[in-house]
């Protein structure tokens, strides 16, 4: 292996060990399509948690990554209920979906690696990068004990289940970064990428392959109040003390989705799946 990238990757994971930021987000997150009834949009707060690395060069070079890892947890989403008609020969019989409580949580996992286009320090930057991700959404869906069609003789009754996503995603990042002053500075960045997801509900034991897009959008602004450079003969250290307020935007489509999670042999149509957050963050990092 070539010594420079043995370098670049003790560099890496020495990083990930020195440097990173925690952040705390608060928001919304909607989900659409793809589950059987689910005509219309629904939504609920959302709560995440991340780590991250916005921008770390690799020693003096214009070489960079980054890394997203995120976890979040909504609280439940509430299904309306919903009629279909199902045709069994010459009889039309009525089938009524119950209310259903849906719970998302899941993990984000995003990595870029790229080049800085423009390079002036550590506050004033425009870069260009690769990103590679794994996003593992789930969500429990499960009858509401409130549902209004529980004493329904139409009704089709649903058992819990879990259906989890699993993405993998890949495509361009730009990011920039612009120092206002000695302590302030803006950032943003966004990526769109194309995805392939394997979906499975446990209950009705389905396993679907689908194709989609990601995308994620952020800005935001940087304080920091700490940061300086000491230099001991051939190492130099560069302790970083920040805090970040930001906004972030993302949004996960997948085609052609037919998600029965009613446990009936209703051949529910094919749509497509979206589910989106919206979120405002605060994050405390730091970097040596």
């Amino acid at each position: 292996m070539n010594k420079i990238l043995k370098l670049n990757i003790v560099c890496l994971f020495t990083s990930l060990l020195n440097a990173g930021e925690i952040e705390i987000g608060k928001g919304t997150v909607e989900m659409s399509g793809g589950f059987a009834g689910l005509d219309q949009a629904i939504s609920a707060d959302v709560t995440t948690y991340s780590m991250v690395e916005q921008h770390k060069n690799f020693g003096s070079s214009k070489w960079f990554y980054k890394y997203n890892f995120t976890w979040y947890d909504s609280a439940d989403m509430i299904q309306a209920q919903n009629t279909t008609n199902n045709t069994i020969t010459s009889l039309s019989t009525v089938t009524t979906l119950p209310t259903i409580d849906y719970r998302l949580q899941g993990l984000d996992l995003n990595f870029v690696l790229g080049k800085d286009l423009i390079h002036k320090n550590e506050n004033n930057y425009l870069s260009a990068g690769l990103l590679l991700g794994l996003s593992i959404p789930w969500i429990d869906s499960k009858e509401d004990d409130d549902s209004s069609s529980s004493n329904n003789t139409n009704t089709t009754a649903i058992e819990d289940s879990k259906t989890t996503i699993y993405t993998y995603k890949i495509g361009p990042n730009i990011a920039f970064r612009q120092s206002l002053n000695k302590y302030f500075s803006i950032y943003g960045y966004g990526s769109y990428a194309f995805q392939n997801a394997t979906i499975k509900n446990d209950y009705l034991d389905s396993d679907i392959s689908v194709n989609g897009t990601y995308q994620e959008y952020d800005i935001g602004i940087r304080f920091q109040p700490l940061a300086k450079d000491y230099y001991f003969d051939w190492i130099t250290i560069s302790p970083r003390l920040y805090a970040t307020l930001g906004y972030r935007y993302t949004s996960l489509d997948l085609d052609d989705v037919s998600i029965n999670i009613v446990g009936s042999n209703y051949q529910f149509t094919q749509t497509d799946f979206n589910m989106n957050s919206k979120i405002t963050y605060f994050g405390l990092g730091y970097s040596f």
